[in-house]
């Protein structure tokens, strides 16, 4: 059904309020120092190299403790230009699985910077993927990341579970924007293979410094639970992710 402008307004309105009692609510809740334990878990990347950027620290440990990491990148990563850089990244993201220690279930390939217009077939994809892959948690960047595929893929994870009776957490981390965390996972021991993850995507890294803008991230959260580096996350079951993307999205 196509929304008409006073509705779309109005939820708007309503994904603003939303907004604003998680800001009130979390923003007063203590911030949990949180050790990984092993289980498996399951990264839904919108491109390749989110999977490292932005919770490659909590995986690495999660792998060291014995945990079992499956990626699925969204967007085929083409880039902008006219020219493909689909597949450098892929060799690139098999590069990163190898040093990481992850299990790549899937390229989906929807096309980079238009996933907003595949949500509900991103989301088809991941159903199928969490009812055979049975991970144990979801990564996913969180519903408020401020780029256009990251929200998407956010979006298409919550109309997965919404279909699903998977029944875990869902950790939502942080990329493009900062969150308001409820838990903060220490990776001071794994900074290093942190920074060799992210720096297997050469093609990314070269035009930007990902490196060295995910750890200063990385290490300013660490001062909130004085550790000294760390990483943020919205940890939620996958009933109260539908529900924030519900209103947030207004449209799950």
């Amino acid at each position: 059904m196509k929304k008409t402008g006073w509705f779309r307004r109005f939820c708007e309105w309503g994904a603003r309020r939303l907004l604003g009692r998680l800001h009130r609510v979390t923003h007063r809740m203590p911030v949990e120092l949180r050790p990984v334990q092993p289980g498996r878990a399951l990264i839904v990347a919108p491109h390749m190299d989110d999977e490292v950027i932005g919770p490659g620290g909590a995986v690495a440990l999660h792998r060291e403790a014995g945990g079992a990491i499956g990626v699925v990148y969204v967007s085929d990563s083409a880039g902008a230009g006219g020219v493909s850089q689909t597949a450098v990244r892929k060799k690139e993201a098999e590069a990163c699985a190898r040093l990481m220690g992850f299990e790549i279930l899937a390229f989906l390939d929807f096309p980079d910077g238009d996933l907003s217009r595949c949500e509900d077939r991103i989301a088809g994809r991941l159903r199928e993927v969490v009812a055979s892959w049975k991970p144990t948690q979801i990564l996913c960047p969180f519903l408020t990341d401020h780029h256009r595929d990251h929200a998407a893929t956010a979006s298409a994870v919550a109309l997965a579970l919404r279909e699903s009776d998977w029944n875990g957490d869902v950790w939502g981390f942080e990329v493009w924007s900062t969150i308001w965390p409820n838990v903060v996972v220490d990776i001071t021991s794994v900074v290093e293979k942190k920074k060799a993850g992210i720096a297997c995507h050469a093609s990314q890294d070269a035009g930007m410094d990902y490196k060295d803008a995910a750890l200063g991230l990385n290490r300013y959260r660490g001062l909130r639970v004085d550790v000294k580096y760390g990483e943020a996350f919205h940890v939620c079951s996958a009933a109260e992710f539908v529900k924030l993307a519900a209103g947030l999205l207004y449209r799950v």
